[in-house]
C-alpha cells in the first residue's frame, strides 16, 4: 500500500478537510451513484453514509425514494450539506462511529476510507454497524491506475489525490484489509470517473475499485 500524509491526528484532519469545505468541495458523476445503487440493492430501511461530504450521495438516494444518514469528520462539509437540504446529520469520525452495532441493513463508504487515520479500524466501524444479513458498497482507490502508470512514465511521480492523508492499493490488497475489518466482499466492479474508452485497459488497471462487501456468515467464520 502506498501512503501519503500531511496530518497525523484528528484534529489536523478535521481542520484540513474544514479549509477544504470552507471554499471547494468533493462530487462525483451520477453514473458512480447508479453503479452504486445497482450493487447496494435498497431495501427501504435508513442507508448510511459515511464520510459524506456534503452528501451526494443522499441527494441522489432521496431522488430514488431512499432515506439517509449522512455522516462526515468536517463541519464545513456538513453546514453545506444542511443549506442543500439534506437530512439528518452527524458529525463523527469514521473509526469511532457512534451508532450501535447491528445497526443499518445498508451502507456505502465511497472514496473515504483512504483518508482515515486508520483505514482498518474503519472498516471493523462499517462491520460492527452493519447487520448480519446486511450489504455495504465501499469504493477505494487503485495504486495502479492507467492514467498513474503514464503519470510516472511522464514525470517519475505515482498517485496523489492531494488530501491530508491519501492512500492506494491494489484490488486485492483493498480486500485483503476489508476481509481482515471484518467484511467480505460478494462483487467488485470498476469505476473509471465515467471514461468508458478506460475499459480497454485491464480491471486491475482500474481508477477505482467498487466492492460490494458483508458481514461473513457464522459458517464462514474461522
Amino acid at each position: 500500500m502506498r501512503e501519503r500524509k500531511t496530518v497525523s491526528d484528528l484534529a489536523g484532519l478535521r481542520a484540513a478537510y474544514n479549509a477544504t469545505y470552507a471554499e471547494a468541495e468533493y462530487g462525483e458523476r451520477a453514473a458512480l451513484y447508479d453503479l452504486v445503487w445497482s450493487l447496494l440493492d435498497p431495501d427501504g430501511s435508513l442507508i448510511l453514509d459515511v464520510g459524506c461530504g456534503t452528501a451526494p450521495f443522499a441527494a441522489y438516494a432521496e431522488g430514488q425514494g431512499a432515506r439517509v444518514l449522512s455522516l462526515d469528520l468536517a463541519d464545513n462539509a456538513l453546514v453545506k450539506a444542511h443549506a442543500r437540504g439534506r437530512g439528518p446529520l452527524l458529525c463523527a469520525q469514521g473509526e469511532r462511529l457512534p451508532l450501535r452495532e447491528d445497526a443499518f441493513s445498508r451502507v456505502v463508504c465511497l472514496g473515504n476510507l483512504e483518508h482515515f487515520l486508520d483505514p482498518l479500524a474503519g472498516a471493523r466501524e462499517l462491520a460492527r454497524v452493519l447487520k448480519p444479513d446486511g450489504l455495504a458498497v465501499v469504493m477505494l482507490p487503485n495504486a495502479y491506475y492507467s492514467g498513474d502508470i503514464w503519470k510516472v512514465i511522464r514525470t517519475g511521480r505515482g498517485p496523489d489525490h492531494h488530501q491530508a492523508i491519501d492512500r492506494f492499493a491494489t484490488c486485492e490488497e483493498w480486500k485483503d484489509l476489508l476481509r481482515e475489518g471484518g467484511l467480505e466482499t460478494e462483487a467488485t466492479l470498476r469505476w473509471d470517473k465515467g471514461k468508458a474508452w478506460k475499459r480497454i485497459f485491464p480491471f486491475h488497471l482500474a481508477y477505482h475499485f467498487v466492492y460490494r462487501v458483508r458481514r461473513p456468515r457464522a459458517a464462514e467464520v474461522v
